[in-house]
């Protein structure tokens, strides 16, 4: 016999599962199944195993499945719609008018159609031209809806945001593609897909089979997004490397920094190094700053040698020292090319 909200604790825990639903990012859980009201918790009760969770509409029938479930009330259908979890509520809003409404409690934005990808890349290239990122992207309130597919739409990956609609119908993450029945559920779950079914009408805007592909760059300039929210700074607070600012500008860049490396800032206490997998920060000299971009857009250290030893008036085997020296202590990495989309669509780094 299934545990409500026993298994694994609290409504934390059934909170943080709805927040992997949202994104489509697992971490505490494999998969998250959202059973709407209407729909039968038989369906999922045979395929949700200890490593998942299901979050159950009050309407549905008793839980007799393995997975940890957790009842919310509400939907997160339409625009405007609000879930409640327990003491929890979230709303859905559109990207675009996200822009314009005040944000007074927890929400999930989304890119729910092709003007929404369309803006979603616009504030992407402002902010790299001009380090000013859209306000409600860098609000701890807001949650951006199916963020992992908007990283990689092209990744083929087996479904782990899954909702049961009361019709029968299986469709992927907030307002995706419907994937199949429930008759057919267990072999859903098996068949690997894009994760550009989950963008629903928005994995048809034009834009997104060129810009959205260029996987670096919005995942970067995403968790750029999540450095300012951690950091909690405004716009114009502090400049990020690469964005609206750079610190090394010598023209002979060759690539961009990787998705997961540090963040080189410019803040009131000086140059930081800030890294979001660790949480660590660290202050630099003017020096450190400058090999860290040479080396953070440069594809190789003999280049990122050859420009630190330039901007520095260095000798060429000390400059090189430095870079290896960097990459060992600071775990920063060559940069990255920008994928031949980016390049072939005319995005300009």
């Amino acid at each position: 016999m299934g545990r409500e909200n026993a298994r694994t604790g609290s409504e934390l825990v059934g909170a943080r599962a709805l927040r992997e639903w949202i994104t489509g990012e697992p971490d505490a859980f494999s998969r998250v199944f959202m059973v709407e009201s209407g729909a039968s918790p038989a369906d999922v009760a045979d395929v949700a195993g200890d490593g998942d969770a299901v979050l159950l509409s009050v309407d549905n029938g008793p839980w007799g499945g393995r997975a940890p479930s957790f009842r919310y009330s509400g939907a997160l259908n339409e625009i405007g719609d609000t879930l409640f979890l327990g003491e929890w509520a979230v709303e859905v809003e559109d990207y675009v008018a996200a822009a314009f409404v005040q944000i007074i409690g927890p929400t999930v934005v989304g890119l729910f159609d092709e003007p929404s990808a369309q803006a979603f890349l616009d504030d992407a290239a402002l902010a790299r031209r001009t380090g000013v990122f859209p306000s409600a992207l860098i609000d701890q309130r807001v949650l951006l809806a199916n963020r992992r597919a908007l990283v990689g739409p092209k990744a083929l990956g087996t479904p782990s945001s899954i909702r049961l609609s009361a019709d029968g119908t299986v469709s992927i993450g907030v307002r995706g593609e419907p994937i199949g029945g429930v008759d057919e559920l267990r072999e859903l779950l098996t068949v690997p897909m894009p994760r550009a079914a989950m963008l629903g009408a928005a994995a048809k805007s034009n834009a997104c089979p060129s810009e959205l592909t260029c996987r670096e760059r919005i995942g970067r300039y995403l968790n750029a997004t999540d450095l300012m929210k951690t950091m909690r700074l405004a716009n114009g607070a502090a400049k990020i490397a690469g964005f609206g600012w750079r610190p090394v500008d010598d023209g002979r860049a060759d690539a961009e920094p990787r998705m997961s490396d540090p963040f080189l800032l410019d803040t009131a206490d000086g140059l930081v190094l800030a890294d979001l997998t660790t949480l660590r920060r660290r202050l630099l000299s003017p020096t450190t700053a400058i090999v860290v971009t040479a080396v953070q857009t440069s594809t190789t250290v003999e280049l990122a040698a050859d420009r630190v030893s330039r901007e520095l008036d260095i000798d060429a085997v000390d400059a090189r020292g430095l870079c290896l020296g960097a990459v060992d202590a600071l775990d920063i990495h060559l940069g990255a090319r920008s994928d031949a989309a980016c390049a072939a669509h005319g995005v300009r780094r």
